[in-house]
């Protein structure tokens, strides 16, 4: 008896791999999903900070169960405690629970006419002529016209399919922690950045209510755990466990290299983390992952219903999703190289000039939380604030 044939085997249910696979199977084309873990959603690696307008455009509700708390805008703050605020009248991002929000793209994905198999870790994939062969750990296999991967930020398939992933060296550990006691506004995430806190990225406070939040960090460095607890008495005066009580712990990579050279081959796809599509300030990929899977979908039935390569039709997909985010990206990718080379006091300089030309009034009035690249150019041109950048700054970006 020959393998099991399928049209498109998505490898990976998180948000890119679900996504993909609703856009597909939603257009006709046959399609499985393949998670190696028992259930939809765990571990959790994401910070689950999104906004309202990315949510919207890749189809996902502001107002579902995994929706934990709404807020209308961010405090940020330097290394010597210099602060500025952005926000907006309107909620413009919602917390979410990153388990409840996977468990509901699996059941769009399932309402669409997908499949999504569990407890299914693939060990091995292999091209012949028409497709991919992948195969299991129970030593099972099926045949794929097409493989879309979309397993994260250390994608072991797409190794095996011939294009490059993200070098490992270049991605950051993360460490963070629900916790309960604290005493915030709900309204505001808190952004902290000091090479002293997170070299290479920064700490975040974001409220799920007004006595609990998500707090972690972001770094180079491998001693998170120390870093972040004592970030926590920094912030709230108090060790966990002086009335600070430790819900629940998560961790994961952050990715803010930028994509893989090459995001298509032979009957083959990839999105999301595995094709490094995140934010590369923020490390944010749910809103960009999501944006590119949509892109993916689509082209991955429109592959299957022709029945094959007609007119490089996966070449579209790149083309496509660096039309939607390239730029942003690519402009990104330069502030933060900057941001990784500015000294704690350039830092303090910059939070200075923002406060005292009152640029977070044009932050506040533009600012768009996916695109803070764009956001950057349009002030730019808005105002004449190259004066006010440190020299460093302005030489990694305009020079």
């Amino acid at each position: 008896m020959g393998a099991e044939e399928v049209g498109v085997a998505v490898v990976g249910a998180g948000p890119s791999g679900l996504i993909a696979a609703r856009e597909a199977a939603s257009r006709g084309a046959e399609v499985v999903v393949f998670e190696e873990h028992k259930d939809v959603g765990f571990p959790v690696h994401c910070a689950g900070l999104l906004s309202v307008s990315g949510l919207s455009e890749i189809g996902i509700p502001v107002d579902g169960k995994y929706v934990q708390n709404k807020v209308r805008g961010a405090l940020f703050f330097s290394p010597s405690g210099l602060s500025f605020t952005i926000e907006k009248k309107d909620y413009i991002a919602c917390v979410v629970n990153r388990h409840l929000l996977d468990m509901f793209l699996a059941e769009q994905a399932s309402n669409s006419g997908a499949l999504i198999k569990l407890n299914s870790k693939v060990k091995l994939v292999k091209r012949y002529n028409e497709g991919w062969i992948l195969k299991f750990s129970d030593n099972s296999e099926i045949r794929a016209k097409l493989l879309i991967d979309a397993e994260g930020a250390l994608p072991r398939v797409l190794s095996m399919t011939g294009l490059k992933p993200l070098e490992t060296k270049k991605l950051l550990r993360g460490f963070q922690v629900d916790l309960e006691g604290v005493d915030i506004n709900p309204d505001y995430v808190e952004v902290h950045l000091s090479k002293g806190i997170a070299p290479g990225l920064f700490a975040w406070v974001i409220p799920l209510d007004n006595k609990t939040a998500r707090v972690g960090l972001a770094c180079k460095d491998f001693n998170l755990r120390e870093r972040l607890f004592k970030f926590i008495e920094k912030r709230f005066g108090k060790t966990v466990g002086d009335k600070l009580r430790i819900l629940r712990f998560y961790s994961g990579l952050v990715i803010t290299c930028g994509p893989i050279k090459r995001t298509y081959g032979d009957n083959l796809l990839v999105v999301g983390d595995s094709a490094g599509q995140v934010k590369p300030i923020t490390g944010g990929g749910v809103i960009f992952g999501g944006i590119c899977a949509t892109v993916a979908g689509r082209i991955a039935s429109e592959f299957i219903r022709k029945d094959g390569d007609e007119g490089n039709i996966l070449r579209r997909y790149e083309d496509e999703w660096r039309a939607k985010i390239g730029n942003e990206i690519r402009v990104s990718l330069l502030i933060r190289r900057a941001l990784d080379k500015l000294s704690d006091r350039s830092m303090d300089k910059i939070f200075s000039a923002i406060i005292n030309e009152e640029i977070y009034k044009d932050l506040s009035e533009i600012g768009d939380m996916d695109f803070y690249g764009t956001t950057f150019m349009k002030i730019l041109k808005r105002r004449k604030i190259l004066r006010i950048l440190p020299e460093t700054l302005k030489a990694i970006l305009f020079y």
